[in-house]
């Protein structure tokens, strides 16, 4: 008998009845909801959403609401401006293996595509296939692929929209085969992007095409179910041409869950994910004491995959300002973290951040096991020079947030609340609601209600 398919594997368990949904599970899903619907209310403002919404709204008449506002429209646009909003700021969560920000294009796709009532279960079951599919896909192809300049937020989370998607709609084996494949023709997009309105635009992209695709399957259109595999498939195109390492992550579908697996890293910084350990690196040593107007060096050690999307030395915007190394090493040193308000103030000007800029060198190192994301055998190390000669070094191999290092609910909360008062202050009962959303019958409306603006 031939080996199953890639694509038909991955449709078989997205239409699966059930899924080991444990209270770890749905923990961990009701955190990146309310983190990715706050980074949507935080980031509707922004220039990107601003400068979308008035392209797009008026030619996309639906009843899908934009969080945020009072604008309304249909389910494939709703889901790109909610995350174009909820990514703007690259504040939002993101994945491991895929090197993805997988909720804030899975959760808009769901609350635009969803038909009737959502309820809490289904809202959980189709999160984590979504997920699934992210991770396992990540687990097939990287880190190569994403060292190879693919932005996995588009690329995988498009395919990972999709899978989500058709479990909201429960489209049977074969049309969600065809969805997955139609989506793999709609994964584009890449990191030299960064820095720019394109970063955001790309994971809007995604969430857009996983409705859109599974529209489409739904109505009959059809894609080859060997779109992933082979010589000329999209995982050795993309990636590597490993076979077995393609199939490997594949086996795990149906027993344990990617998202047990890995967990979500929850930011407590709206900055590049891979700033975060050099940021909880650089607060560390001023707790300890390092005063940053005697500093006179500093010196940051990351693996080069790391470093390589983030070439901003001196930032000139906010965009760049989120894929500054200097600039988010000076800000842990000089402020003791970095904060929305920080972007806002735009401190990348102040004269004792950018003297702390101008004294960073960055040592990007070889990976001795560049299948890992973060290796804990080769931290971040934020190093630095004081004026009376003395060196002091801080070793970080999980950032704060990661399933390692979590954020705790309390953090978690109070992100939510600063970022949700960007768009509107939001009551108590409201933020209740928001905090048990796996308890509502409903949880479009407890959403709705809270992110809808009403002239």
């Amino acid at each position: 008998m031939p080996a199953p398919l890639l694509i038909d594997l991955l449709a078989e368990f997205v239409q699966s009845v059930s899924l080991p949904v444990t209270d770890s599970t749905r923990k961990t899903v009701r955190h990146s909801v309310i983190d990715t619907f706050g980074c949507i209310l935080a980031g509707v403002n922004e220039e990107a959403p601003v400068f979308a919404r008035r392209a797009l709204c008026s030619v996309s008449p639906g009843s899908s609401p934009i969080f945020g506002t009072a604008s309304t429209a249909m389910p494939e646009t709703a889901a790109f401006l909610n995350t174009l909003s909820g990514h703007s700021l690259d504040f939002d969560d993101w994945e491991i293996p895929g090197n993805s920000h997988s909720s804030v294009v899975i959760v808009p796709a769901l609350f635009a595509a969803a038909e009737r009532p959502l309820d809490a279960q289904a809202m959980i079951e189709a999160y984590c296939v979504g997920f699934e599919t992210i991770a396992r896909l990540g687990e097939a192809v990287n880190f190569e692929h994403y060292a190879k300049g693919w932005h996995t937020t588009s690329t995988l989370a498009t395919l990972g929209a999709a899978a989500a998607v058709c479990r909201l709609w429960r489209l049977d084996r074969q049309q969600t085969a065809n969805a997955l494949s139609l989506g793999v023709s709609r994964a584009a997009g890449l990191t030299r992007q960064f820095g720019t309105h394109a970063k955001p635009l790309q994971a809007a992209f995604a969430a857009e095409n996983g409705i859109r695709c599974a529209r489409l399957a739904r109505s009959g259109l059809t894609g080859q179910s060997h779109i992933l595999e082979g010589r000329q498939g999209y995982l050795s195109l993309t990636g590597h041409g490993d076979a077995g390492r393609h199939l490997k992550p594949f086996e795990k579908l149906g027993h344990l869950l990617a998202i047990d697996e890995y967990g979500q890293v929850i930011k407590p910084y709206p900055s590049c994910g891979y700033t975060h350990r050099v940021i909880d690196g650089a607060i560390a040593l001023r707790n300890a004491g390092i005063d940053s107007g005697n500093v006179v060096n500093i010196s940051i050690q990351l693996p080069d995959f790391h470093s390589e999307i983030l070439p901003f030395t001196q930032p000139q915007d906010r965009r760049e300002a989120l894929f500054s190394l200097p600039y988010c090493a000076a800000m842990g040193l000089s402020r003791g973290g970095l904060g929305l308000d920080d972007l806002d103030s735009e401190t990348w000007q102040d004269r004792e951040v950018a003297r702390l800029i101008s004294l960073t060198t960055v040592h990007p190192f070889a990976p001795r096991r560049p299948d890992l994301n973060y290796d804990p055998e080769q931290p971040d190390i934020v190093e630095v020079e004081t004026a009376d000669g003395c060196r002091y070094a801080e070793s970080v191999a999980y950032p704060c947030g990661s399933s390692e290092n979590p954020l705790s609910e309390s953090g978690l909360l109070e992100k939510f609340r600063r970022n949700a008062a960007r768009s509107r202050p939001l009551d108590d009962k409201k933020v209740e609601a928001l905090v048990n959303w796996t308890d509502c019958e409903n949880i479009l409306d407890v959403f709705n209600k809270a992110g809808v603006q009403h002239d």
